[in-house]
């Protein structure tokens, strides 16, 4: 009896035993709807197999018997989300003590964008990219351009962007020494 309620879950070489009723605990996910008709069934065998990242799926099973999903700190984030969504599991529900670690490659990706948008290399936006930016675009083409639409960019970039001139980059410094 004992026998017809577990199941053996090869993933990526790694075979893991569980119980029918434990990979039901979570519904609607890739474990809790397996059957032996699936194509991964090895009859054989009497085991599905798995090509994924076995280290991960430790951490996944772990999820089904305790309710409680750990971050595995030997992978990068994008790779334990990927997983996540492969087997159906929401990556929210990452537990409180491991939630700074598994989102700190976010933090860094976005770091990187903000980067990226701050490319000294790059060439400045034009005139008239600017009026457009900042909504006075019908004034730019009519050559209205009043003296605080023209001023409102320059304090924008000398507050917002640290690298863009000389002014902005002698307030970075200077905010530094306060």
């Amino acid at each position: 009896m004992d026998a017809e309620n577990r199941v053996v879950l090869n993933v990526g070489g790694i075979r893991h035993e569980t119980y029918k009723a434990t990979l039901k605990k979570i519904p609607a996910t890739r474990l809790s709807r397996l059957t032996e008709a699936l194509a991964n069934y090895d009859p054989i065998l009497n085991e599905y197999f798995f090509d994924r990242h076995p280290g991960v799926f430790a951490q996944v099973l772990n999820y089904y018997r305790t309710g409680k999903l750990h971050y595995p700190t030997d992978v990068c984030g994008p790779l334990f989300e990927e997983e996540l969504e492969f087997w159906g599991l929401d990556a929210n529900q990452v537990e409180p003590c491991c939630w700074m670690t598994y989102t700190q490659h976010r933090d860094t990706q976005e770091t990187l964008a903000v980067l990226d948008r701050l490319d000294l290399d790059s060439e400045k936006p034009s005139d008239e990219e600017m009026a457009r930016k900042f909504g006075f675009e019908e004034d730019y083409f009519r050559g209205t351009v009043s003296w605080w639409q023209r001023l409102k960019p320059q304090l924008w970039s000398l507050f917002d962007e640290p690298y863009s001139s000389n002014a902005a980059k002698g307030r970075s410094t200077n905010k530094k020494h306060i």
